[in-house]
């Protein structure tokens, strides 16, 4: 994905960044402040979230989205009054980057579902259990719910927090170390280790998409049409046991399918980068993280991780009753 990504001939290293050009010359948001924005919405996730879900799935995920990550996004910007189109990137969507977008979103979708297929086939193969945070849409109307859910409200309300106010606060210290800690930020938000890697990667693809388009609204069409393939897949493999792992007598298809999409990816980031004006960045990296990252509010987001990660593991080898 090297040359894909790229950084503005005026970015964070030549000495500006979305962050430079704000209202009223107030401070502008860090990493510091990006990280306290994200750790308490990472708690506020974790306990009011976990037991919205709980008391109603989809009310609950609604809630979640909405009152538990948009707001406290849209607080933080609101506090430093940003310009949200010079810093958060929220202007138009050039028409020209949708197919594209759509393509690429596609692609990355099956190459991640399939390593991810791949590892809980290989854990099921110890003994592991699939845990069902999901339950296949049985109607309909059930998966149009899903799609509303998972597509529409996860889509906008986590482009505008990561994309749109926790990324751009670490642009200061280069476009490669914002997207790399964002992606590795919003891979942890997702608290599942057999998913940790895949969704660091949909971080990845998203941060490169908003920065190559120059718009939020691109990160959004590309995560709003990841998160319908999945509720779509599910809707469609029902509870079918293909739904979660990969039978080795399909190998032969597997692997083609495999290396069609990873084809694909790489077409479509190809494609991205003709696409767009702006530069390549890697030749000018610094560093692949940004100064200050690792810190109190990381440390504690890597312990939550690492808890429900041990939780989800003891749960899925039944090293834990919950019955």
């Amino acid at each position: 994905m090297g040359n894909m990504l790229q950084e503005n001939s005026t970015g964070a290293d030549s000495g500006s960044s979305p962050g430079d050009d704000l209202k009223g010359g107030f401070k502008k948001p860090d990493l510091k402040a990006a990280m306290r924005l994200y750790i308490v919405v990472f708690i506020l996730l974790l306990s009011l979230g976990s037991l919205a879900q709980t008391l109603h799935f989809e009310i609950g995920m609604i809630v979640t989205q909405v009152v538990l990550i948009l707001l406290p996004a849209l607080w933080f910007l609101r506090r430093y009054r940003v310009d949200m189109v010079k810093f958060s990137r929220v202007g138009p969507l050039q028409v020209k980057f949708i197919p594209t977008i759509i393509f690429l979103a596609v692609a990355m979708w099956i190459f991640n579902m399939i390593i991810a297929a791949g590892m809980v086939t290989g854990l099921m193969e110890l003994g592991y259990e699939p845990i069902a945070v999901l339950e296949p849409p049985q109607t309909f109307q059930e998966y149009l719910i899903l799609v509303l859910v998972l597509s529409v409200f996860a889509g906008i309300c986590e482009e505008v927090l990561f994309r749109g106010a926790i990324m751009p606060s670490m642009e200061g210290h280069g476009l490669v170390p914002a997207i790399v800690f964002s992606s590795l930020l919003f891979a942890l938000f997702h608290i599942t280790f057999l998913n940790l890697f895949s969704t660091f990667i949909l971080g990845m693809v998203m941060a490169v998409v908003v920065i190559k388009t120059g718009s939020l609204w691109g990160g959004v069409l590309y995560h709003m049409t990841n998160n319908f393939i999945a509720a779509t897949y599910l809707y469609i493999a029902g509870q079918q046991e293909a739904a979660t792992e990969i039978d080795p007598r399909g190998l032969l298809v597997v692997l083609p399918l495999f290396l069609m999409a990873l084809a694909g990816s790489y077409f479509g980031l190809r494609l991205l980068h003709n696409q767009s004006k702006v530069e390549p960045l890697l030749k000018n990296r610094r560093n692949w993280l940004p100064k200050g990252w690792f810190s109190v509010a990381f440390v504690a987001a890597v312990i939550l991780f690492l808890i429900m990660a041990m939780l989800e593991f003891a749960i899925g080898f039944n090293w834990i009753d919950l019955n």
